[in-house]
């Protein structure tokens, strides 16, 4: 309800808690918008519940346990794009300071995408995945299925002002000295909503899902490695059994 008054909007925009400087792990605590994007069955509270003893559970229990989760988070998505659609409309202003926090959230969590990640050092996997899903529903009115408004993304994106910090990325094309040579030649003007919110969207994914689904790559091979370990111990527990220690 608050966010249906643009001038309230607007001055929660300006208070300090809308972008204070703060850690990856602390962005989804601390800013203003960051406990309602943390909210998700991701969290481990949820899923301990919903799914209390999984190897237990059968299947048609679990079906309605997911089905009811997805149309639960359907409609908590819905309304933090509602919220942050009003942020965006609200004015000039109050949108570069909406799309200043999701570029803060991305820039803060480079190590998302690190060989060994430590959870207290980067936004959860429930705060990124939601704020993916929103970037990408600001992106629905010009990726349609035709990709008849693709022009209007400017491929001088990155060579203006940009709000993504890319400067640490590995590239493929080209070695770092050539990269800074690119991207030290500046263009003029300023970037279009589309442009922004494209590379927001683009960077979420890289950071948001795609360290999620690799994250849920290594769960699934750890476990493969531990139940394997497990039949082997489970194996050899006969001829343990009975002997002693001194």
């Amino acid at each position: 309800m608050y966010s249906k008054y643009p001038p309230l909007l607007t001055a929660l925009a300006k208070h300090p808690c809308f972008m204070m400087a703060q850690s990856a792990y602390g962005i989804e605590k601390f800013t203003l918008l960051g406990p309602f994007f943390k909210l998700s069955p991701l969290q481990p509270d949820v899923y301990k519940t919903y799914f209390a003893g999984p190897r237990s559970l059968d299947r048609g229990r679990i079906a309605q346990s997911q089905d009811a989760l997805r149309v639960v988070l359907r409609a908590h998505q819905d309304q933090l794009f509602s919220i942050a659609n009003a942020f965006i409309r609200a004015d000039g202003e109050t949108r570069n300071r909406t799309l200043d926090w999701f570029a803060y959230i991305m820039n803060q969590n480079h190590k998302r995408r690190a060989l060994q990640v430590d959870a207290k050092e980067v936004a959860s996997d429930a705060f990124m995945m939601n704020v993916s899903v929103i970037l990408d529903r600001f992106c629905d009115p010009f990726m349609d299925t035709s990709f008849s408004k693709i022009g209007r993304i400017e491929v001088e994106y990155f060579r203006r002002a940009p709000r993504i910090d890319i400067s640490d990325e590995t590239k493929i094309n080209a070695d770092q000295a050539k990269s800074d040579a690119f991207y030290a030649s500046k263009t003029t003007g300023s970037s279009n909503f589309i442009s922004e919110v494209f590379f927001l969207a683009l960077a979420a994914h890289h950071y948001g899902s795609g360290a999620g689904n690799t994250k849920l790559k290594n769960l699934e091979r750890d476990i493969k490695t531990f139940e394997t370990q497990l039949q082997r111990l489970e194996a050899e527990r006969p001829n343990v059994a009975n002997v002693g220690f001194n």
